[in-house]
């Protein structure tokens, strides 16, 4: 059942993953109208899509960075580390990681609330809505922190390994 819950959480990383990804290509489109609208000296004050864009690529990326360990570490301090050590360190930070991603995901949370609540638009040139970006801020960090449950949980594997019911 565990592993049944950890397979779907990383089906759901590598598919949220790759469909944001798409988002690459309206993205960089509306960089390059951006830059040549400014050497036209005739801004096109698109900055307000491009910012929710480039936020929802990084938001929704994190668990498929996550699950494919592309994620910056410190690793000059563990490569001289075994599997099992290195298993050791992630879960003994996990508490911190799970502390501060929960808070963060409290915090995002109200904010989403309190903007869906009121409709909050953004204050830039679009007046955009900005209520579904900080849903999908809330998304994202759930999804993240699901992640980390998953890493650890395959952590705690390579800690403590099951014992073979069959012979030596």
């Amino acid at each position: 059942m565990v592993e049944a819950f950890c397979r779907k959480i990383e089906a759901i990383s590598e598919w949220s993953g790759k469909t944001v990804s798409w988002l690459f290509i309206p993205f960089m489109l509306l960089v390059v109208i951006d830059v040549i609208t400014r050497l036209l000296r005739n801004p096109w004050f698109f900055i307000d899509i491009n910012i929710q864009i480039s936020g929802t690529l990084i938001i929704m990326g994190m668990a498929y960075c996550y699950l494919h360990d592309g994620h910056i570490g410190v690793d000059v301090l563990v490569t001289n580390f075994s599997q099992r050590k290195r298993a050791i360190l992630n879960l003994a930070l996990f508490p911190f990681f799970l502390v501060g991603f929960g808070v963060m995901l409290w915090m995002l949370g109200m904010a989403a609330w309190d903007s869906a609540s009121v409709s909050a638009r953004h204050t830039g040139s679009l007046m955009l809505f900005i209520y579904p970006y900080k849903i999908m801020m809330v998304v994202g960090i759930s999804l993240f922190i699901l992640q980390g449950v998953v890493k650890a949980i395959r952590d705690l594997k390579v800690v403590f390994p099951a014992k073979s019911g069959g012979q030596s």
